[in-house]
């Protein structure tokens, strides 16, 4: 029962270490790519488009 316990201790903390490490530092320069002029809140690209 506590070896249990132990594996799904580790296993918990690995997939929490391997989130906050790998998955969503991946995923976030994805979404970098794509930035806005106004800090992420319209997609006016590039020009200034006089929306903000």
């Amino acid at each position: 029962m506590q070896t249990v316990l132990v594996i799904i201790t580790f296993s918990l903390a690995l997939g929490f270490l391997l989130k906050k490490f790998v998955w969503n530092p991946v995923f976030e320069s994805r979404n970098r790519l794509a930035k806005t002029m106004d800090g992420e809140k319209t997609k006016c690209g590039n020009k200034d488009c006089g929306c903000h």
